[in-house]
C-alpha cells in the first residue's frame, strides 16, 4: 500500500501558481499604466500657461472630439469637421456656456487602444494661434488616451 506524497503535490501546485502569477500580475500593472491619460502642453490661454490637468473624449458629452481641463477649471474643446478643419471652443473656469474660436488651430484627433465603457480612447495634437476681442489662445498640445 503506497500511500499519495499530498505533502509533494500541494508544493508543486504552490510553486507553478506562483510562476503564472507573476506574468499575470506584470501583464495587469502594465495595461493599467497604458489607460492613463498623458497631455503634454505649451499653451497660453490670455498670456496664463494652460496645463492641462484632465482631457477625456467628448462622446459622453455629446460631441466627437477631446475636451482638456486645467487647474483652474478652464476648458478647450477640440473637434475635427468632415473638411479637416479644427473647431475650438473656450470655456473660462466655471462657464457653462464656450466660445467658438475662428479657424485658427490645427487638430489631429485619432482613436487610442484603448476602450472603456464603449468609448474609444483619443489621442492626438492640437496648434493654436487664435485671437478674439475677448480671448487670445496660442501653443500646442499632445495628449494620449484621453477617455
Amino acid at each position: 500500500n503506497e500511500r499519495p506524497d499530498h505533502a509533494g503535490t500541494s508544493a508543486r501546485i504552490e510553486r507553478n501558481t506562483q510562476a503564472l502569477r507573476r506574468p499575470l500580475l506584470l501583464l495587469v500593472a502594465t495595461s493599467v499604466m497604458g489607460c492613463f491619460a498623458h497631455v503634454t502642453s505649451t499653451v497660453e490661454v490670455d498670456g496664463r500657461s494652460f496645463s492641462s490637468t484632465w482631457c477625456g473624449s467628448g462622446a459622453p458629452r455629446g460631441f466627437a472630439g477631446v475636451e482638456l481641463v486645467d487647474a483652474l477649471g478652464r476648458r478647450l474643446r477640440l473637434a475635427q469637421h468632415l473638411d479637416g478643419t479644427a473647431a475650438v471652443a473656450y470655456f473660462p473656469a466655471g462657464s457653462p456656456i464656450g466660445e467658438d474660436l475662428p479657424v485658427c488651430a490645427a487638430v489631429d484627433i485619432r482613436p487610442g487602444n484603448g476602450k472603456i465603457n464603449g468609448t474609444r480612447n483619443l489621442d492626438g495634437s492640437a496648434t493654436f494661434s487664435c485671437a478674439t476681442e475677448r480671448h487670445r489662445i496660442v501653443g500646442a498640445v499632445q495628449f494620449e488616451n484621453c477617455h
